[in-house]
């Protein structure tokens, strides 16, 4: 990174593998209120940036490291982005997808549930209670078959 000052203006060189283009643009447009941006290329892999000032006796070399500091901010947002991308498109996906409700009764009757998957189950739910519970049903009526359970008896 260089910088060049000029009278009410200044250039900065920026090489583009460490600053993406999409910083350094973004970091131009937060300047365009105060200063005349021009970008340009300065070589393969080099983006030249041209601040002038719009308001005469505008300190140059603060816009400098003013521009220099945005830049900075605008590539680590870029990298937030680009980390979160997965998530915010998840949650864009799911909000979205809750906004149009639940669906109908023609778009249930259009999916297609293949035989092999409709009955599967993995974790045992569907067993009635008599099956889950025959085992220790047996037991406790085969214990009270003599007629004599407790302290009752048998007439």
């Amino acid at each position: 990174m260089s910088f060049h000052l000029g009278e009410g203006s200044v250039r900065i060189e920026f090489d583009e593998g460490l600053y993406p283009k999409d910083a350094i643009y973004g970091a131009a447009y937060v300047f365009i209120d105060r200063c005349w941006v021009h970008l340009d290329r300065a070589g393969d892999r080099r983006i030249q940036v041209t601040l002038k000032a719009k308001k005469a006796g505008a300190d140059t070399q603060a816009y400098a490291g003013e521009f220099q500091n945005e830049l900075l901010g605008q590539a680590w947002r870029l990298r937030i982005v680009e980390e979160n991308k997965k998530l915010v498109e998840t949650i864009t996906a799911r909000a979205l997808g809750g906004a149009a409700g639940p669906p109908g009764l023609d778009e249930l009757l259009a999916m297609d549930i293949g035989e092999e998957t409709a009955f599967e189950d993995p974790l045992g739910i569907a067993m009635s209670w008599e099956e889950k519970y025959k085992k220790k049903g047996k037991a406790e009526a085969g214990g009270g078959s003599d007629g004599a359970s407790g302290g009752e008896k048998a007439s």
